[in-house]
């Protein structure tokens, strides 16, 4: 941290000359999922409860896995010109990310219970819950020339708080009339220190890196980036907690209903238990959300239009620290970031006043396709006022999320 500040009061110290500075004011929120869309929401609303026919809607959308992704990020950016080609950027920022993947059979025991699943074997396995939140202090220097640049980026994570749960099994098996059920689950779950949990109680450290790249070609502007690639270190004071357990529910028999009590609910007695527990504090390690992409963008030969821009974002983001650094870890990744890859094309429609900046994209958390709409206002206080999600106004059908973004900045 000492080390970051120090490079941090250098660079500002080496910029009396500076001819361009900037404050950037960032705030967004983002809900995406696979598992529900516009028309059940709104369903949901109007009639104030799931019938039979909601449930088995919901089911039906995804037998894959439902992913539920949410983002509550605020940023403070002071970027400054150091010279022609030169410019370094420092950002604080208060980021708050939660992502969920979870089988449809878990769906299925929530919404319908086990009833219809008589002599039916229910397998939950890929369930998974990580929660993070955490301040970052980036400093990114930023090098362009004419034809080709690059950037380097060096961050400082103060963890707050972390939650990870990872089935590794899970099953529950119902007997024909309900003669007996069979639970069997390992799962591995990791929490920081529980005892106070303020917003901004330190638990961790960490550390992340960005790098990106640019080159001009053919009147094509290539750009490639590498974003948040980093982890938190969490304290001693976290726990770890390992269960493998068997569970076997084999009833209850009752002779006399007028000689119910509680004896006869006696775990010893309903219950054939096989439980191992495993729990300790130590110190773990989680990472942070990654985002790795490509983008081309062109100049639009017409005055009404900015850069058209064509993208594709993919995210980083492994469940755990257990494999060393490998194609097959850097696989893993990729995988259990939840995230399919999110191709996107985008432009900026210039007026008098305002420019109107629409994105179209497919895939993400939702795997489907979304309409962006931002609306940018270019004045001494500049302000950009955007909706993810739009589709929601044209087919509820197809909508699975739910985003707004705020920005104002101004240039000093």
């Amino acid at each position: 941290m000492k080390r970051i500040i120090l490079i941090f009061l250098i660079a500002t110290n080496q910029t009396s000359f500076s001819q361009d500075k900037s404050i950037i004011f960032n705030s967004e929120i983002n809900i995406e999922t696979n598992a529900i869309n516009g028309a059940i929401i709104n369903e949901v609303f109007t009639s104030g409860y799931l019938n039979n026919n909601l449930k088995d809607r919901i089911i039906s959308l995804n037998d894959q896995g439902h992913v539920i992704n949410f983002n509550l990020n605020t940023s403070f950016v002071y970027r400054e010109k150091i010279n022609n080609v030169l410019s370094y950027k420092f950002s604080f920022s208060d980021v708050n990310h939660a992502n969920t993947k979870f089988d449809n059979n878990i769906l299925k025991l929530f919404l319908k219970g086990n009833t219809e699943f008589e002599n039916e074997k229910l397998d939950f396995t890929t369930t998974n819950i990580r929660v993070n939140r955490y301040q970052q202090l980036k400093l990114f220097l930023d090098y362009q020339k004419d034809k080709y640049g690059f950037g380097l980026g060096l961050s400082y994570i103060y963890g707050n708080h972390n939650l990870t749960l990872i089935s590794k099994k899970g099953s529950i098996y119902t007997a024909p009339n309900g003669e007996y059920l069979d639970l069997n689950y390992d799962i591995n779950s990791f929490v920081t220190d529980t005892s106070n949990l303020s917003p901004f109680e330190h638990n961790g450290n960490g550390i992340s890196l960005d790098l990106t790249g640019s080159l001009m070609f053919l009147n094509h502007k290539l750009d490639l980036y590498m974003l948040d690639l980093g982890y938190i270190n969490w304290n001693n004071n976290s726990q770890n907690i390992y269960l493998d357990s068997t569970f076997t529910f084999n009833g209850i028999e009752v002779d006399n209903i007028f000689d119910f009590n509680d004896s006869i609910l006696e775990i010893s007695n309903i219950v054939d238990q096989y439980d191992n527990i495993n729990q300790r504090n130590s110190n773990y390690k989680s990472y942070l959300c990654s985002n790795i992409g490509v983008k081309i963008s062109k100049q639009i030969k017409n005055k009404r239009f900015g850069m058209i821009t064509y993208g594709l974002n993919t995210k980083w983001q492994p469940y755990l620290d257990n494999k060393k650094l490998s194609v097959k870890k850097i696989r893993q990744g990729f995988k259990q970031s939840n995230y399919s890859p999110f191709y996107y094309v985008t432009t900026e429609i210039i007026t008098s006043k305002i420019s109107i900046i629409p994105k179209i994209a497919y895939g993400g958390y939702n795997e489907n396709f979304n309409f962006d709409l931002s609306l940018l206002l270019k004045r001494k206080f500049s302000l950009a006022l955007g909706t993810q999600h739009l589709e929601y106004l044209f087919s509820k059908e197809y909508v699975r999320g739910f985003g707004l973004y705020f920005k104002i900045y101004t240039t000093l």
